[in-house]
């Protein structure tokens, strides 16, 4: 089967051969043919004065780019990879090292249809160019810098993001950024996210391919959670929690929060404070007026027993259907209320428009290692 992909003018060819290696080669030719063909519309700032494309079978290097600006020169010598995650990118820069022996002279560069920021970070810190079909550049050489950015990930790529982050597997990702130290077994990891063992493979598939998990001896660990939270964080959308507004006799957070001391909930239901009234019980930061919290179960208990009274707008308690049940993992107890976990407290205020992000990074720099 083949398929065009119109956001980086590639043709796709399912695998054939041992290891699908044909495809591969066949994709990587034809990335090489999109970064010579949009040269001009990418690096407008240089001129392409000659090109070699390298047989595949040497293994020193894919394309050598003689480029120029102004009254400098300067020999690219570029690997070209089908994908530009950190997983595909270590085995390009090694390539890359080993062509400078043959091209003493010349600048290492990676040349992919998208490279992810994590790929991008870790072509600065080798000091190896890159340039993808959707803008990435980063190029430096004699007294050049070329440090460019793209429109963002393709839709390919953002489906990819959001299987990772749907309410299943998103499980998994909590449970690891709430224990960033710990190693995990894969069934104990399982138990500990309630999903099945079959999905927890599939995100670490994915993290590994990523670069930000490592395996030893049969147990893994997070490398970058940091770099994970925020991937999550451009990803992930607080409305995907159905919310209804009430107004509260209550007269601001700490009448409220008395009331909701006195919650009587059978087993079958719980709440957990989140986005301000929530940060207000962690890492104190900005004043705030609006509450938010999630509750599991029938929400006419709640509301009857803190006599909310229902409203179209201009409610200040905000009570959140959760999207899934774990934005109550590692719940706490504060000051005798529930608040959510670091991590999702980090999630729910980021994007949120009233100083969420403020206070989030204020979160984060108190409370979280990363």
């Amino acid at each position: 089967m083949v398929w065009f992909d119109k956001n980086f003018g590639i043709w796709y060819i399912l695998p054939y051969g041992k290891n699908g290696r044909g495809a591969k080669i066949l994709r990587e030719q034809q990335v090489i043919e999109s970064v010579l063909r949009r040269f001009e519309e990418l690096l407008p700032e240089l001129t392409l004065k000659a090109h070699r494309e390298i047989a595949h079978r040497t293994g020193v290097a894919d394309l050598v780019l003689d480029v120029q600006i102004g009254d400098v020169s300067r020999k690219l010598v570029c690997e070209v990879k089908g994908v530009g995650e950190p997983r595909y990118l270590r085995s390009a820069i090694t390539q890359l090292t080993e062509a400078l022996a043959t091209y003493p002279d010349a600048s290492p560069v990676i040349i992919a249809p998208y490279i992810s920021r994590e790929g991008r970070k870790l072509c600065r810190d080798h000091q190896v160019g890159y340039i993808d079909l959707t803008g990435n550049i980063f190029l430096r050489f004699n007294h050049v810098l070329i440090d460019k950015s793209g429109e963002g990930p393709p839709p390919s790529v953002k489906r990819k993001y959001r299987r990772l982050f749907t309410p299943v597997a998103s499980r998994v990702i909590r449970v690891m950024l709430e224990n960033p130290e710990r190693s995990w077994t894969m069934m104990r990891l399982s138990a500990e996210s309630e999903v099945s063992a079959y999905t927890v493979y599939r995100v670490f598939e994915w993290l590994d391919e990523r670069g930000y998990i490592e395996k030893a001896r049969g147990a893994t660990s997070l490398l970058k959670p940091g770099y994970l939270l925020d991937l999550w964080a451009e990803n992930y959308d607080f409305s995907v929690n159905p919310s209804r507004s009430y107004y509260s006799l209550a007269k601001g957070f700490r009448a409220f929060g008395r009331q909701l001391k006195e919650l009587k909930l059978p087993e079958s239901q719980r709440y957990a404070l989140t986005m301000h009234s929530g940060a207000s019980l962690v890492a104190p930061f900005v004043r705030f007026s609006d509450i938010h919290l999630y509750f599991e179960g029938d929400p006419e208990t709640i509301v009857q027993a803190l006599d909310l009274r229902p409203v179209e707008s201009g409610g200040q308690v905000h009570i959140l259907t959760p999207y899934d049940k774990g934005v109550f993992y590692n719940s706490r107890r504060l000051q005798d209320l529930t608040v959510v976990c670091n991590t999702q407290l980090y999630l729910d205020l980021i994007n949120y428009p009233a100083r969420g992000e403020e206070q989030a990074r204020f979160l984060r720099e108190q409370e979280m290692p990363f």
